[in-house]
């Protein structure tokens, strides 16, 4: 058996590639760290704010960092079954999760020009010449009916000496990072949007029980001005006064009863449920912890706690190499093209040793002149490199701010919630001595009602601020990143 004869010429230019490969291995051009760092933020100092908060050891708790079913503190079963519900059926999670298979695939794609490309190609060919054409002219021995059978393996290559290619699959190593953040992230304001929207929507609850109660007190106030003004012992302007007051109490009866309809609806389209999914929200508010959880190391780890800080840092990243790419665009591609196979003129004799085929063409390409093109692209990527880091520093100051802002928000309402439990028991003391006093005929039944109206407006504006506990408290958690930690 013969081997195929290659020509002295092959044999160099494999020579060539080799001793190149060998050298130029660790040649990749990329951004260099010190470029990459340049104008990035480090990590704002949060001291002041932990400082002020942790003299408030009535409100505040060293706890660590949020766990990842952050919504099992409040202990209630319906709200876990909603959020559980709606990290599977949401739309938009759905839809941020199929980013995470696009990037994964592209990532396939880029990890592709890593390697040979190989095909099989196959052919059969028939062909009956003209007897006059120039073909047969010049070769008259050759029959006029012909056949080529083609059975062969194609490849080609070309050698990432610069990392280009090795550059744009890292690129989207780091989409497919950053998609899974982005994933995080999405669940994250879901949970959370959803937490607030359940919270909000049983403290109005308790709100359209206090209005309804606000309501008979005026219809009774008004009835007794009425027959005070009937028995002509009053003008007719208290009256006149009172009705106009029930219809107010109807009005905010009204719109509270309009507030807890939509608010069924968000909540259900959050879970991922049509708007008139049933609900179980009749039972008691759900508990509300004692102090709101912080962690002593917010400055040094929110970085890798935060899905969206994470999210942006692996876009920076690969947009990083996207622009070490480019610039390899400078350099010359050096790729090799063979096939490997068999041709025959009969099925017969096609896969005979003499019908092999073999072909090698070793190639390189080296730009020129291409009128500053390769340049502009190197600096578009350069530019949107800058535009994502300065976009990343924008969102490390928000992040840092809106911990700081919570911790102020976090100090007030829980202290305001203190002072206005404070007022609520004074005016359920006065109402209760008022009720004494009338019962013992020192006070009339207007005055009672006065006394009513005003506790429950007292208890109104408590539940504002029992609100505002239940929302700062997931506000702040979803601040810390809800759980989530960067792997």
């Amino acid at each position: 058996m013969l081997l195929p004869k290659f020509s002295a010429q092959f044999f160099v230019w494999i020579g060539i590639v080799a001793s190149t490969s060998l050298f130029l291995s660790s040649c990749t051009i990329s951004m260099s760290r010190e470029e990459q760092i340049k104008n990035i933020l480090t990590a704002p100092s949060l001291e002041t704010s932990l400082s002020a908060a942790n003299e408030e050891e009535d409100i505040f708790a060293q706890k660590g960092w949020p766990g990842e079913k952050w919504w099992e503190i409040y202990g209630s079963e319906e709200i876990n079954r909603l959020i559980e519900k709606a990290l599977q059926n949401n739309p938009t999670i759905q839809a941020v999760k199929a980013r995470i298979d696009y990037a994964k695939n592209n990532a396939i794609i880029a990890r592709s020009n890593l390697f040979p490309i190989i095909y099989f190609n196959a052919s059969d060919q028939w062909q009956y010449l003209s007897e006059n054409g120039l073909y047969r002219a010049l070769n008259p021995k050759i029959a006029l009916s012909n056949q080529q059978i083609d059975f062969s393996l194609s490849f080609s290559y070309e050698f990432d000496f610069w990392g280009k290619y090795r550059n744009q699959y890292l690129a989207a190593l780091g989409r497919e990072k950053a998609a899974q953040a982005e994933t995080a992230q999405a669940e994250l304001i879901t949970a959370a949007a959803l937490a607030q929207s359940y919270f909000a929507l049983k403290t109005n609850l308790v709100r359209k029980r206090l209005y309804e109660e606000l309501y008979e007190v005026r219809k009774n106030y008004s009835a007794l001005q009425t027959s005070l003004q009937e028995h002509s012992l009053d003008s007719i302007l208290p009256p006149l006064l009172s009705e106009e007051a029930v219809y107010e109490a109807k009005q905010w009866v009204l719109g509270i009863e309009e507030e807890i309809a939509v608010g069924l609806h968000v909540v259900n389209i959050l879970a991922g449920n049509g708007p008139d999914e049933p609900l179980e929200i009749e039972g008691p508010l759900p508990s509300l912890p004692e102090k709101l959880a912080i962690p002593d190391n917010i400055s040094s780890e929110l970085l890798s706690r935060r899905p969206d800080l994470t999210a942006q840092i692996w876009r920076v990243d690969a947009l990083a190499r996207d622009v070490g790419s480019a610039r390899a665009e400078f350099w010359p591609d050096i790729n090799v093209l063979g096939i490997l196979g068999f041709q025959s003129g009969s099925w017969s004799k096609l896969f005979e040793w003499a019908s092999k085929t073999i072909g090698a063409t070793p190639g390189l390409s080296l730009p020129v002149f291409t009128a500053g093109a390769i340049g502009a692209n190197a600096d578009a990527k350069l530019a949107l490199y800058d535009e994502a880091v300065y976009q990343y520093n924008e969102l490390i100051l928000k992040s840092f701010q809106e911990v700081a802002d919570l911790l102020a928000i976090g100090r007030s309402v829980y202290k305001q919630k203190g002072e206005q439990d404070k007022i609520v028991r004074r005016a359920s003391a006065r109402y209760d001595l008022t009720v004494l006093r009338q019962q013992n005929g020192l006070d009339d039944d207007l005055t009672v009602y006065r006394f009513l109206e005003e506790m429950i407006q007292k208890q109104l504006d408590d539940v504002e601020l029992l609100y505002g506990q239940y929302l700062v408290s997931v506000r702040l958690i979803k601040a810390l990143g809800g759980g989530y930690i960067h792997k």
